[in-house]
């Protein structure tokens, strides 16, 4: 079941005059309360108070902080919160002084009381209600730049992996080609079985390993395994006398992985290795426990020199790793005399 958020709670101004609301119909309730009687009783000078502090925080938040400081107008954002703290003395005065004495004949000061002495008096809760507006400003931006920070990293990851997955070893496909070509040229019984395979692969790369919405998923463990076996028997048509022990152990069926993610390691052990020698083969050892993945590979090395070009490469698998599996996993590489062995372990 997925959680959809209502569109109101998706706008920044919804949210904030939302909050002041809240926050002045709780000033309002709570002054209200009257413990000894069990009731709630308003004064009238409790809600003018209440709503003109938060309306110049409001004020100050939404208008002058948001139109200027967003502009770097740092000049003018000054100006405006001294008028922000003026509005609020002058608007209490003439509620409480003037409206209140004209309507119910009693105000909150003495009638008397000269106005510089009701403007000094007042600064605090002026200041004080500016002050909030500031600090529920700095608040709101740091979250929208946080917001921000990850979407960025989030899109950034997203194309970095979409771009370490898009690089597929094209001498794999074009070496496969004229193998199956080769096949197809002289007969063999062997050349539908390979074209079959490559197209399972193929299929697997460019549509199984990826969201309709063009986005990267998980997919199935055992689809993994598929890929990597069909690999192994396209690889073994260009690599004569290929010697692969390539075992499976646990279900997997009951996990996801994200794809392309081991095919890196085995691409490596056939470019790089000697699988010539029967007594020393590729070994590929895969184990699901406890939700825990462990891949492990050993091969022969070859004296030859290899191609530096192509190929997706270890470098590239672990980036990958460490985008899509951080602190999930570890991988381990060791050369010991003439083998080279990589073991993997990621949480699944």
């Amino acid at each position: 079941m997925t959680l959809r958020i209502p569109a109101f709670f998706n706008n920044r101004t919804h949210i904030r005059n939302l909050l002041y609301l809240t926050l002045w119909a709780t000033m309002v309730l709570l002054n209200a309360e009257d413990p000894k009687k069990h009731a709630l009783i308003f004064n009238p000078l409790e809600i003018s108070f209440s709503l003109t502090f938060w309306v110049a925080a409001w004020f100050e938040h939404a208008v002058v902080l948001t139109h200027f400081l967003n502009r770097r107008q740092i000049g003018w954002a000054f100006l405006g919160s001294v008028g922000v703290i003026a509005g609020f003395i002058v608007t209490r005065y003439l509620l409480e002084q003037v409206l209140y004495w004209h309507l119910f004949g009693f105000t909150n000061y003495d009638p008397n009381v000269s106005k510089l002495a009701y403007a000094w008096d007042n600064r605090f809760y002026a200041i004080y209600a500016a002050g909030l507006g500031l600090a529920f400003k700095v608040i709101e931006d740091w979250f929208v730049h946080q917001q921000e920070r990850n979407e960025l990293v989030n899109e950034r990851n997203t194309a970095e992996l979409a771009f370490l997955k898009s690089q597929v070893n094209p001498h794999f496909l074009f070496n496969t080609l004229n193998n199956i070509y080769s096949l197809a040229y002289t007969k063999s019984d062997d050349a539908p079985g390979a074209i079959l395979k490559l197209s399972e692969l193929m299929r697997y790369m460019l549509y199984d390993s990826n969201e309709p919405n063009g986005g990267t998923g998980r997919v199935p463990l055992s689809k993994e395994v598929n890929y990597l076996k069909n690999y192994v028997e396209l690889e073994k048509l260009r690599v004569a006398n290929a010697n692969v022990l390539f075992s499976v152990e646990g279900n997997t069926d009951l996990f996801r992985i994200e794809p392309l993610l081991l095919v890196s390691f085995v691409e490596n052990a056939f470019k790089h290795g000697d699988l010539a020698d029967p007594n020393q083969p590729l070994v590929l050892d895969l184990s699901v426990r406890n939700g825990r993945l462990r891949f492990d590979t050993l091969n022969k090395k070859a004296n030859r020199q290899t191609d530096a070009a192509g190929g997706i490469g270890l470098t590239n698998v672990q980036r990958r790793l460490a985008l899509l599996y951080p602190d999930q996993h570890t991988l381990h590489i060791t050369t010991d005399g003439d083998s080279y062995a990589c073991s993997l372990e990621l949480s699944l």
